[in-house]
């Protein structure tokens, strides 16, 4: 890829400088074509008879030197840190346990069987035949009259006196006093700040001379003052206090005497004769015949079987541990401590320098040799004879 952008950046480096070179070279050529008619006029008269210069056109190629540019790849090395694993050898102290049996005193303590005779208690449930009279009950239908009493209800009206109270309105008459708030109009006396007209004097500067000339022009009429001041009156308004009357509307309380019907209720009483229910209960006797159970009692004789706890001594031999204490040496494995020291390989990172070369694009000037093509004018020179027999055909 570097190539390639080297080689396009060559070619247009050459196709402008071979367009700079043109360009002067044409310069040149209209130069020289300028001057190339003179010269040919000069070599016509100076071959006088002998014959005429004709200039030719030709081309001529001519190799210039062009400078450009290249991408070359180009190797750096730099030295590159890398890391390896190295196998170092150290020793280590290393502690393990040695088991190894110690003969150690111990206390123990051993129970021993001893046999004793005991006189024990020995309960024992015996069974006892017991005979009894028991009371029992047994149903017995007994058939009896019995007599209930009935009610029977019985409705019957009645004419009653009942006393009812009404309430007869009245209407009554009679003057109740009204307070009325009556808005009454007084004049009230206030004072007001208004603009009075006034006639006030000012000065006024004012300059009115005959001879036209101005204030302290030097005419004389003035005196030498440099301003005349006139006074005129001017209307202007001042502030006054004004007394005004207007009218004031405040309410005023008015107690007046007012007629009005009120109504009252007057109760009176009553006595109308009223239709009222009464209901009378009447008893009756009825006698029904009733099937009834009676428990009745009897004695019947039982004999029971009746438990009786007795206790009786046996004698009985008990073994008893009777605890006893013995020294007695116990073989006992304990762990000892061991250092030893244990050589071992451990993996140790190395950093180490390595030449690492890679390739870099660089860009050089060099010079190239490109062909040129230019048309050059060369004078040639032609025969007298061939010229005069052209001029009659002209």
């Amino acid at each position: 890829m570097f190539v390639q952008r080297g080689a396009q950046l060559l070619v247009v480096a050459g196709v402008v400088l071979a367009g700079i070179g043109l360009t002067d070279r044409g310069r040149a050529w209209g130069q020289a074509g300028t001057a190339t008619p003179q010269a040919g006029a000069g070599a016509v008269a100076a071959s006088g008879q002998g014959g005429a210069a004709v200039l030719v056109p030709q081309t001529q190629t001519v190799y210039e030197t062009v400078q450009a540019t290249q991408c070359v790849q180009v190797p750096v090395t730099h030295m590159q840190t890398c890391y390896r694993t190295e196998y170092r050898t150290e020793t280590v102290p290393v502690t393990r346990m040695v088991p190894e049996t110690v003969n150690e005193t111990r206390t123990v303590t051993t129970y021993v069987p001893r046999q004793q005779v005991v006189r024990q208690p020995v309960v024992r449930v015996v069974c006892e035949p017991v005979t009894m009279t028991r009371r029992c009950y047994r149903p017995v239908p007994v058939t009896k009259n019995v007599t209930t009493t009935v009610y029977e209800n019985r409705c019957s009206t009645e004419i009653v006196d009942k006393v009812v109270t009404r309430m007869i309105p009245q209407c009554v008459s009679e003057i109740v006093p009204v307070t009325r708030m009556v808005p009454v109009c007084e004049m009230q006396t206030c004072y007001e700040t208004r603009m009075v007209p006034a006639t006030a004097v000012v000065p006024v500067v004012a300059c009115g001379h005959k001879c036209g000339h101005k204030c302290g022009g030097g005419c004389g009429q003035c005196g030498g003052a440099t301003a005349c001041v006139a006074y005129r009156q001017v209307a202007t308004c001042v502030p006054q206090q004004v007394p005004v009357t207007r009218p004031v509307t405040r309410p005023v309380p008015q107690t007046i005497q007012v007629p009005r019907q009120r109504v009252t209720f007057t109760p009176v009483q009553e006595t109308i004769r009223v239709p009222q229910m009464r209901v009378e209960r009447i008893p009756h006797q009825i006698t029904r015949c009733i099937t009834t159970c009676e428990m009745q009692p009897y004695e019947v004789t039982v004999t029971d079987i009746v438990p009786k706890r007795v206790t009786e001594y046996v004698e009985a031999t008990v073994c008893t541990m009777v605890p006893q204490q013995e020294t007695v040496t116990v073989p006992v494995t304990r762990c000892r401590p061991v250092t030893e020291h244990v050589t071992r390989q451990v993996p140790v990172c190395v950093p180490y320098q390595v030449p690492v070369t890679v390739m870099t694009t660089q860009v050089q000037p060099i010079a190239r040799q490109v062909p040129v093509t230019r048309t050059v004018m060369v004078p040639t020179t032609t025969p007298a004879a061939s010229t005069q027999a052209a001029s009659p055909q002209r």
